[in-house]
């Protein structure tokens, strides 16, 4: 499916689908209008890897995976009913769990709790009373893990006091004994005063109470860390507390009044899709090009101003068809052969009645006109003659004076042509003719002729291609012809008939196509200033 048949039938049924947005937007709006005001607080906790009990092993090899499980501790029910109990105030574990969101932090450690309530007060008590619980709870828990072995180290200070102070038999005991006897001894021989060393006295006794104090000294120094637990790296902290917002959010309500609109628009253009796979009117250039197998040079405006005005074309161009004019004069002059030793003339035909081919006739005249060619517009469209009601053609004038002419050979010169506003911009009417007429084969000659002599340029206005013999006639006889295909309008089997019914090889047609009419446009006063050329 071609992106460009996806933006026509989207844009052909514009208004439907976006009435499905709306619809869609529906419940989200009601959501809104319906719902309390309700106001979020966030708190952030910062966890620690723990270095004690069962979660210190998985978060030293999983450290992502202990993070998540910590998701389901601070949403435990015991967290909760210890939160409710710390709120006080009659709120209930299940109410919290209702108004609580604990969400991971991508490529974190760091957990967010969103509380929800209809006071921001509330929503901050609320999710600060969880981070609260939740870092007490992993404070203890750590403590507990860490109880064993500060109960071992307690264990070996005790042994070791035992063996250096315990009476009689403990090392200083002994120490001590050993001195006083010495001394004794040292009284009985006269030595009064007489103060033996220790390691003198002793010596193994004293390595062996230094060394149980230096033992001392570690274990003590290991449990002091182990019991400071409370400032350790390994315990998780509040990052930031919670704080009363200053304005309420919309959160539930505004997601489903988005998910709603682009849910109803997609359904909208999904339906809009299937009914243009399933219409047969014609919806895209891309089609346009494929079907005739020529050229689309780009697209032309047929808005309601242009309609109920046709001269206005030839006074001014749409700003949305400068280019597209633009590249159809340069298109339609190298086409042509240059062999040909007549003015350029060039075809400007429909697919169907009403297609647009006066309004783009008029504008191609006053793109061709401005760039310095001399124009003769031929109003080959019998059936309307809108060319000649636009210019208010003498009835003895234009096609009729030239076939005339043809019969009678009139010995003086004959005033075909109707002047225009526009310099260098001259009008072919149609006259007064009968139709028997106008249908002979060989009409279409002399018309062409007189045409050719007056300007540099000859634009034949034909209507309809199939609506008219005359037109065919003109068409196989002109050196460029210009399609015009409505779009949206056309149908499909139609193209296609004019697509075989061709009277001239591909290389020599262009197609435009034309937009369908525009019910609302800018006042002319308003709109854009046109370039000079």
């Amino acid at each position: 499916m071609e992106w460009s048949f996806i933006v026509a039938a989207v844009r052909r049924r514009i208004r439907f689908v976006v009435l499905c947005a709306i619809l869609g937007a529906v419940p989200g709006l009601l959501s809104i209008a319906n719902s309390v005001s309700s106001y979020e607080a966030v708190a952030t906790i910062g966890i620690a890897t723990p270095t004690s009990g069962a979660g210190a092993a998985v978060a030293a090899s999983q450290p992502d995976r202990y993070i998540t499980s910590q998701l389901s501790v601070v949403t435990s029910t015991d967290t909760l009913e210890k939160a409710a109990k710390k709120l006080g105030g009659g709120v209930t574990a299940a109410q919290i769990a209702e108004q609580l969101t604990v969400e991971q932090e991508p490529s974190a450690d760091i957990i967010t709790v969103k509380a929800t309530a209809s006071r921001p007060k509330a929503a901050a008590a609320i999710a600060n009373a969880i981070a609260d619980v939740y870092i007490t709870e992993a404070a203890s828990r750590e403590a507990a893990a860490r109880a064993p072995r500060i109960q071992t180290l307690q264990d070996k200070l005790d042994a070791i006091t035992t063996q250096l102070t315990t009476p009689d038999t403990g090392i200083n005991a002994q120490i001590t004994a050993a001195m006083k006897d010495l001394i004794a001894k040292a009284n009985e021989a006269g030595s009064t005063g007489y103060v033996p060393s220790e390691s003198l006295v002793v010596p193994g006794l004293v390595q062996q109470r230094d060394a149980l104090n230096a033992e001392y000294n570690r274990v003590l120094q290991a449990k002091n860390e182990l019991e400071l637990s409370v400032d350790d790296q390994s315990v998780s902290s509040l990052i930031e507390r919670a704080t009363a917002p200053s304005s309420p959010t919309q959160t539930k309500g505004k997601i489903i009044l988005a998910g709603g609109t682009v849910l109803g628009g997609l359904i909208g253009v999904a339906v809009a899709l299937v009914l243009a796979q399933l219409s047969s009117k014609v919806l895209d250039e891309t089609s346009v090009a494929q079907m005739l197998g020529t050229t689309v040079v780009g697209a032309f405006p047929r808005n309601r101003a242009l309609l109920d005005n046709p001269l206005a074309a030839l006074k001014t161009t749409p700003a949305d068809a400068r280019e597209t004019m633009e590249r159809l004069s340069v298109r339609a002059e190298a086409m042509a052969d240059p062999e040909i030793d007549h003015a350029l003339t060039i075809a400007v035909v429909g697919t169907q009645p009403a297609a647009g081919t006066t309004t783009l006739t008029l504008a191609l005249a006053r793109r061709l006109s401005r760039s310095g060619y001399s124009v003769v517009i031929v109003d080959g469209d019998l059936r309307t003659q809108t060319v000649s009601e636009i210019f208010d053609t003498d009835p003895s004038t234009g096609i009729s004076a030239v076939l005339a002419a043809e019969v009678k050979k009139p010995t003086k010169p004959v005033n075909y042509f109707t002047d225009t506003d526009l310099p260098r911009v001259e009008v072919l009417g149609v006259g007064k003719i009968e139709r028997r007429e106008a249908l002979r084969r060989d009409a279409i000659g002399p018309i062409l002729e007189v045409a050719r002599e007056r300007g540099q340029i000859v634009l034949y206005d034909g209507g309809s291609l199939m609506g008219s013999a005359l037109t065919l006639f003109a068409s196989k006889a002109a050196d460029v012809i210009v399609l015009a295909v409505p779009l949206l309008e056309q149908d499909q089997e139609m193209l296609s008939e004019v697509a075989d019914n061709l009277p001239t090889e591909r290389s020599r047609v262009l197609a435009v196509t034309t937009a369908p009419v525009r019910r609302r446009h800018r006042r002319p006063d308003t709109a854009e200033a046109e370039p000079k050329d």
